[in-house]
This record gives C-alpha cells, sequence and structure tokens, in this order.
C-alpha cells in the first residue's frame, strides 16, 4: 500500500474504520508486455483470480431516447418557447422524516464519477436528502452495438481519451481528492495509446470484459439492498484513488465493509438471478434517458439533470431553491468535509 493513499484514505472516509486482514487473492503483474498485447484487437484478456465465474450480459446498447425527455421538454433553441416551463419550487418542510430525493447516475468506470464521490457521500450524510446512486453500464460499453467493437459516442473523438485521462488529475489536485492517475487496471478493457485514434477506438466486447460486468452488477445488487451508496463509497473509492496496486483483488475486503452485506451471497445471488440484478442497471439507463442525457455522473433532481462533478454546485443550489435543511447529526456513510463546498464559496 501507498503511504499518501493510505492517509488520504483515513482523511477521506474517516468512517470506514481499519482495513480488514483477509489475505489479498493472487494477482497478475502488470508489464508493458502485457500492455502491449492487451492492445491488439485480438488479444485475450488473462485470468484474473479475483472474477467470478458470472452469467453472460444482455444487450447493452443504449435505449432509445423518449421524446418526452426533460430536456427536449424544457430546453428551447431560442426561436420557439419551450413545451413546459420550470416546475415551482418546492415549498413543503424538508426534515429528516421528508427529504428531498434525488437520483445519481453513476458508471463504476468514470472517473468524473468517483470525483463526485466525497461531495454527493457529504450530501446524504448531513442534509436532508436522500441520494440514489444508480449505477449503469458505462458508455465505451454501451456504444459497441452489441460487441462490435468500435467505440462510438464521444469516444470517437480524437481528443476525449487523451484529455479524460488528464484532466481528473487536475481536477483531483483541486478537490482535494486522492486520484493519481487512471485506474490500473482499466474496468473497460479498451486499447489507450492517445494520438492513434484507429487503435484508441477499439474495444472489447461485453463478452470479453473481464472487470466491467463484475463491479456493476455487484453495483446493482447492493441498489436492490438500498446500498449503492456505500457501495461506490468502497469500491470507486478502491478503484481509483491508487490505494491499492492491484485493486480486483480488494473488492471482496472492501465490500464485506459494509455493514449488513456479505460478498459471498451477492455473487451468489447473481449467478441465480442475474436477469433480476441486469434489470436494475438496464432501467438505470432508461431513467438516465428520461432526464435527457447519457453522461456521468448525472445527478437527477425532479427529472432535471445536471451532469458532470463540475455541476455539483448548480445541483446542491437547486436542492437549497426546494428547501434543503441540514440533519441534526451526520449519518453512515460519512466522511470529512470536502475542501470546497459550495455553502464555503
Amino acid at each position: 500500500m501507498k503511504l499518501g493513499a493510505h492517509w488520504a484514505l483515513i482523511l477521506f472516509f474517516v468512517s470506514f474504520g481499519a482495513q480488514a486482514q483477509a489475505q489479498a487473492q493472487d494477482t497478475f503483474p502488470v508489464t508493458a508486455e502485457l500492455i502491449d498485447s492487451l492492445n491488439s484487437p485480438d488479444a485475450t484478456w488473462p485470468h484474473d483470480p479475483a472474477v467470478p465465474e458470472l452469467p453472460p450480459l444482455p444487450t447493452t446498447d443504449d435505449p432509445p431516447p423518449p421524446k418526452d425527455n426533460w430536456l427536449a421538454v424544457h430546453g428551447s433553441d431560442g426561436l420557439r418557447p419551450p413545451h413546459e416551463k420550470m416546475p415551482a419550487p418546492l415549498t413543503a418542510p424538508v426534515t429528516e422524516e421528508k427529504p428531498l430525493k434525488a437520483d445519481v447516475i453513476w458508471s463504476m468506470r468514470s472517473p468524473y464519477s468517483y470525483l463526485a464521490l466525497q461531495r454527493l457521500v457529504w450530501l446524504n450524510s448531513n442534509y436532508n436528502v436522500d441520494l440514489t446512486i444508480r449505477p449503469v453500464m458505462p458508455i465505451a460499453v454501451r456504444s459497441t452495438k452489441g460487441g462490435a467493437g468500435e467505440a462510438g459516442g464521444v469516444f470517437s473523438l480524437w481528443y476525449k481519451l487523451p484529455h479524460t485521462q488528464y484532466d481528473p488529475v487536475r481536477s483531483a489536485e483541486y478537490e482535494g481528492v486522492p486520484y493519481p492517475h487512471w485506474a490500473v487496471p482499466d474496468p473497460i478493457w479498451q486499447t489507450t495509446k492517445p494520438g492513434e485514434r484507429e487503435n484508441y477506438q477499439f474495444v472489447h466486447p461485453p463478452e470479453k470484459q473481464p472487470y466491467i460486468h463484475w463491479i456493476t452488477r455487484l453495483a446493482a445488487y447492493t441498489q436492490l439492498k438500498g446500498r449503492s451508496l456505500d457501495y461506490v463509497a468502497k469500491i470507486s473509492y478502491l478503484i481509483w484513488s491508487g490505494e491499492e496496486e492491484h485493486w480486483p483483488a480488494h473488492v471482496m475486503e472492501r465490500f464485506n465493509q459494509i455493514d449488513g452485506l456479505d460478498y459471498d451471497e451477492a455473487i451468489k445471488f447473481i449467478q441465480e438471478n442475474p436477469e433480476k440484478v441486469d434489470a436494475v442497471w438496464l432501467e438505470n439507463s432508461k431513467i438516465q434517458a428520461q432526464a435527457g442525457h447519457g453522461g456521468v455522473p448525472l445527478m437527477i433532481f425532479r427529472g432535471e439533470p445536471f451532469f458532470g462533478q463540475d455541476r455539483f454546485n448548480q445541483f446542491f443550489w437547486r436542492l437549497r431553491q426546494n428547501g434543503l435543511t441540514e440533519r441534526k447529526k451526520p449519518r453512515a456513510p460519512v466522511t470529512t468535509k470536502p475542501l470546497r463546498w459550495p455553502e464555503d464559496l
């Protein structure tokens, strides 16, 4: 464990306590030869003993956007008025017994979802709003059109992937969040050679993805249990903080730190009930589309989308307009106060 990341974990999630003493599973080394081999379209990912056998995924293509999605209904091109005006702010008192409710569309592969994590945990812990983390499959997998292998959407832009590898490091420094570099291994098996467009567009099909179906299905399972915020507080942090050299080997350990959940029970449930688990993230994709968007993190309040970790302040502002109040005492999961909090700016 890297010493700096260890202290960052203590400061970042103070409530999580001492790490479990479970022995880490055997892992394979990340070498230059391995990286070169994985960047080949016909490569075969080596077996990682941390990943259990799971049923195949259903089709991961994006659902068609509904015509009455929030942005289509409330947006304007400047020539025609919106179909509907913004709803008036809520006036009922907001209390612990009657909190506001909001959704957050989340990707386990998104560094930007992770960069919003500390602020979302602090918000849910200290204010009268119930946040539901709703996992979806990442756009890189959703855009392969049934496994054709060619990344579409934003990943077809030549600058997008290099920017996404560089910018989160800068943003993390600004927010005071531990993030040394892109996740290793990448939760998505996609060639990542900046500047070589024909290479880094290639995404291995869903059935050949070694990690994302595993961690996303676990996220969906925790949503069924009402614990998805606890899950991402543990696992998204594990993936993106750089605390561990090989994050997959520690997923079981961190999962078992969530009160009331058991990793073996979760995997057994996914193996025996894949349709119930997959229905969760598939439905979340529909909720995402209904908001009029396809990106993450996507904070949704009363149907209105706030896309990106850099829209958190606007999201908080809208909650305040609708009567957001502070809790008398924090609730779990808890964290230290973010470096830059809207009310302090």
